[in-house]
């Protein structure tokens, strides 16, 4: 009986194959592969896909087809008909092709690279000040499929000379040509929050095995929340209930007054004791000591009575402006839901775009609950897909440090808040915005909620950098 092949190791992937290395002592040995695990049980493992028959242990699996699936695999010692299995150590991604039309662009909108690539992962950006790409050399991750990013930290005048790299799992693709572009702008911090704070008329219903505590109480965890965060620009959604006597004040006016004046509160629609009055529960907040609205806000229906307020805000001391829009889009899952989130995200980004353009071309940030992720539940994942092929970034795929980021965005009002990195919340910036970090906040004391739950959403909060030119 042979001994279990060991040290199992990838020495060579190319996009249809790869090979691997073992040691171990038969006369023959084979490889094994499959896209799980459970494939790969003793008693499944002959529906794999197999290597031929070879006389050393470093074997190659050819011919199969590029997926963005990785492969696990395991190697077969044989002994005649006596045969010992490795165990199953690792998986691998087939590699991905080389991206192309890399572009560097740096104009008074800002700064930002595109890129066209097949199928991947991820992409790994490396950045210089030389076309050598051996000076200042910083290098960036990026998660899933963005082709647009916006690198933080540029100094205005300077070159900048970049390359990029497809990732199908931890297998790199070869490095893209070298591009480039000189920064034109300077950068204005910006710290943003997006929460759905959940509607009063949720309290005391039994969501996620819980009892919705009143809001009263969970007001003052959204209050410490955001004090802690201590974010510039936040945009609500779920706050139209009444507070008290109908009429009076909305959700979003009580945590406005909860919070003593330091932030101020956008005309996105028509406020109470005005003929009138509107309920859309979609907000913007903003520090009013840091910011200062431009022109008017307002609100876009964006089909289906959903809504998005918005907001062009310029900082006090630098002048930098942009547009914030705070969406609410669908929420059912049934029902060709999918495809209305798609058309409300189209019609927002048209809305925005050309409001945008109008207002000077200011840089845009599309902040809130888009109510779709790429779970089971979706039959595919609209606004994400629509924004990223327009040119967006979706913050999180591009912030090179994220907290919380195994848990949902949505909690379901559990104890035990699901960690299956699920996003119904996104802050996606428009080209030039930059994203250093991105979390989610939750207080939570092994794993479980501690005190009330503030609502069925986390807290997101991403620090930006909004392109801006410098005034005399």
């Amino acid at each position: 009986m042979p001994s279990a092949p060991t040290g199992l190791r990838v020495v060579k992937v190319s996009p249809s194959s790869f090979t691997v290395s073992a040691n171990a002592s038969a006369r023959h040995y084979r490889l094994f592969a499959a896209k799980t695990r459970h494939e790969l049980a003793t008693v499944r493992i002959k529906n794999a896909a197999k290597s031929k028959l070879r006389t050393t242990p470093k074997l190659t699996l050819k011919h199969l087809n590029y997926t963005t699936d990785q492969y696990f695999y395991r190697v077969e010692a044989l002994n005649g008909k006596k045969h010992r299995f490795s165990a199953i150590t690792g998986t691998v991604g087939l590699k991905p092709a080389t991206p192309t039309n890399l572009h560097a662009t740096g104009n008074l909108q800002g700064f930002s690279l595109t890129w066209d690539s097949g199928r991947a992962t991820g992409f790994t950006v490396t950045q210089a000040t030389n076309a050598a790409m051996t000076q200042g050399v910083k290098t960036y991750s990026i998660a899933h499929e963005d082709h647009q990013f916006s690198p933080p930290d540029l100094v205005p005048g300077t070159t900048y000379y970049f390359q990029v790299q497809a990732l199908n799992g931890t297998t790199p693709s070869d490095k893209s040509t070298v591009a480039s572009a000189t920064c034109q702008t300077l950068m204005q911090p910006l710290r943003q929050m997006t929460f759905n704070i959940l509607k009063a008329e949720g309290d005391g219903r039994i969501e996620g095995g819980n009892t919705v505590a009143p809001w009263s109480q969970r007001k003052a965890v959204i209050v410490e929340e955001i004090q802690r965060a201590d974010p510039d620009v936040i945009n609500i959604q779920e706050g139209m209930s009444w507070v008290g006597a109908p009429g009076t004040n909305r959700q979003v006016d009580d945590l406005v007054n909860a919070l003593h004046g330091e932030y101020s509160l956008v005309r996105s629609e028509i406020p109470p004791a005005e003929p009138g009055t509107q309920r859309l529960g979609v907000y913007i907040l903003y520090k009013a000591s840091e910011y200062t609205t431009v022109g008017n806000g307002g609100h876009w229906n964006v089909g289906d009575d959903h809504y998005a307020a918005y907001q062009v805000l310029q900082n006090n001391e630098s002048g930098a402006e942009y547009l914030d829009v705070s969406p609410h889009l669908e929420v059912a899952l049934k029902g060709g839901t999918d495809q209305m989130r798609l058309d409300e995200d189209k019609s927002m980004y048209s809305q925005a775009m050309a409001f945008a353009q109008r207002m000077g071309n200011v840089p845009v940030v599309f902040g809130g609950d888009f109510n779709s992720d790429p779970s089971h539940g979706h039959e595919f994942n609209g606004p994400s897909d629509y924004n990223l092929s327009q040119g967006m970034a979706d913050s999180f795929d591009v912030a090179q440090t994220r907290t919380n980021e195994q848990y949902n965005s949505a909690n379901g009002y559990q104890t035990t808040p699901p960690a299956l990195g699920l996003r119904i919340d996104y802050i996606f910036t428009s080209p030039g915005i930059a994203t250093k970090s991105w979390g989610l906040m939750l207080n939570l004391s092994h794993g479980k909620w501690t005190g009330v739950i503030p609502s069925d959403h986390n807290a997101m909060v991403t620090d930006l950098e909004i392109p801006y030119q410098a005034t005399s």
